[in-house]
């Protein structure tokens, strides 16, 4: 990698504005009549950004109280090597949602789109340098 990754505070609060695009995207694209396949496409990029965010709720430095009421609440959620597995898995399904994207919706649906894959992606950096030991 040739920046330095963010910090898993900077990607938890990435993260969570990820987890709120999609919710806009998911509507939008539902409001756009995009192919059943396009938004089946984005309800699973949702639903894995929304374990990623749920993942660095539970890891992520935070104030005790909060990290402790994250590891109650979210008891089930995976580790950081699965969430950034996840996220890298999230990468290779963003090539596939944007290409149709490009074929059948709006030109700002297409930008929200590319903006949420650019946040899953320092995300995924992010989660990569702390699984591997990497940016100390």
């Amino acid at each position: 990698m040739s920046k330095k990754p963010i910090s898993l505070k900077q990607a938890l609060h990435r993260a969570s504005l990820g987890v709120s695009l999609f919710t806009f995207i998911s509507k939008k694209a539902k409001d756009e009549r995009c192919e059943i396949n396009l938004n089946n496409l984005i309800a699973l990029a949702h639903g894995i950004h929304q374990e990623v965010h749920r993942a660095l709720l539970k890891h992520a430095p935070q104030p005790p109280m909060n990290k402790l009421l994250n590891c109650l609440v979210h008891r089930k959620s995976g580790s950081l090597d699965q969430a950034s597995f996840r996220a890298g898995l999230c990468m290779s399904l963003y090539e596939t949602v944007l290409e149709q994207a490009n074929q059948h919706c709006s030109e700002e649906l297409r930008d929200l789109l590319s903006l949420a894959c650019d946040i899953n992606q320092e995300v995924y950096y992010s989660l990569y340098a702390a699984v591997n030991g990497e940016g100390e």
